[in-house]
């Protein structure tokens, strides 16, 4: 891990932050580039970015500080920090997406043409957050006696633990893959971003099988995590969705 990369006077330039905003530009390059594919241009993609960014850290951050209330009730003066510390992947998502669908309503543009647009940067995006856990030294596994590079040390922690950050990563990038794959094939509208959930969440719940325990809480009276949860719910929502666009297509091909 390598928490601080450098400084700026007392400044301290965190890692985490870095990848944060290396996975804000690739994902945007990616909508970028897919944009005519879907009858939208660069320009209203870079418009839509910086909204989309603003909101989903302020959305991360306010899931966070919802969820460790206790805590910020103690410590106020750490509530508007600077430094991306504090923030959840869920509360990023869902006020990122809610910010598109604003946009795209108001510009009058089709909101399944930018969601499937962003899809898959949105999963690349997201692998490379999590190389910025696992250089803040935040979201690990359970302890292992597995060598280096699969033993990983993390301040404040006796041993090494599981790089579980990396296992996220790993799985999304196969999905995102395995969506650009299938893609090709010609799928409706609607259908990038729902699969793109889908993937999201089914590599969400197996992830938090190395942090349940360990550095994710259980769901009170139950084996699964609190993110399991909400990772299942997002899994139902982007498999539904992948079928309820595919028949509406072909409903109104059938029609026509």
């Amino acid at each position: 891990m390598y928490p601080i990369l450098f400084k700026i006077g007392n400044f301290p330039i965190h890692s985490y932050g870095v990848m944060m905003v290396v996975a804000f530009f690739a994902g945007i390059a990616i909508a970028v580039k897919r944009a005519p594919k879907f009858g939208l241009t660069k320009d209203q993609i870079n418009d839509m970015a910086l909204g989309m960014v603003i909101c989903g850290i302020l959305g991360a951050r306010i899931t966070f500080i919802v969820q460790e209330l206790p805590y910020y009730l103690h410590h106020l003066n750490e509530l508007f920090s600077l430094q991306f510390e504090g923030l959840t992947s869920y509360g990023g998502l869902i006020f990122g997406m809610g910010y598109l669908i604003f946009y795209a309503k108001r510009k009058h543009l089709s909101v399944t043409a930018v969601l499937d647009s962003l899809a898959p940067g949105f999963l690349v995006g997201h692998a490379i957050g999590r190389v910025g856990c696992l250089l803040n030294g935040c979201c690990y596994g359970p302890a292992t006696t597995a060598p280096f590079p699969w033993g990983v040390h993390f301040v404040g922690t006796f041993g090494n633990h599981e790089p579980a950050q990396v296992y996220d990563s790993l799985m999304t990038l196969a999905g995102c893959g395995l969506l650009l794959l299938v893609e090709r094939r010609g799928w409706r509208n609607g259908q990038a971003y729902s699969a793109a959930l889908a993937v999201y969440g089914i590599s969400r719940f197996i992830y938090e099988f190395w942090r349940a325990g360990v550095t994710s809480a259980y769901l009170a009276g139950t084996s699964i995590t609190e993110a399991q949860a909400v990772a299942i719910l997002l899994t139902v929502v982007g498999v539904a969705g992948f079928v309820f666009y595919a028949r509406k297509a072909s409903h109104r091909e059938a029609v026509a």
